[in-house]
């Protein structure tokens, strides 16, 4: 297998991870809303805007 062809598919699986846990995001912030606490809340949160901050610094990198 060419290194084209690996990047590609590792690409392609960062992208579905990505999108799975996008699509997760409503349920699990509703789960921490009834079960967990204001700091599970605040903790998922925070990991929501780094992953967000991460992916524009991302596209940011790929647009140069």
């Amino acid at each position: 297998m060419n290194k084209d062809k690996i990047d590609n598919i590792d690409g392609e699986q960062a992208y579905q991870t990505l999108v799975n846990w996008v699509k997760a995001v409503p349920n699990v912030l509703e789960e921490i809303k009834k079960n967990g606490t204001e700091d599970d809340l605040r903790n998922y949160k925070l990991q929501i805007k780094m992953v967000v901050d991460k992916l524009k610094e991302i596209e940011k990198n790929l647009s140069k």
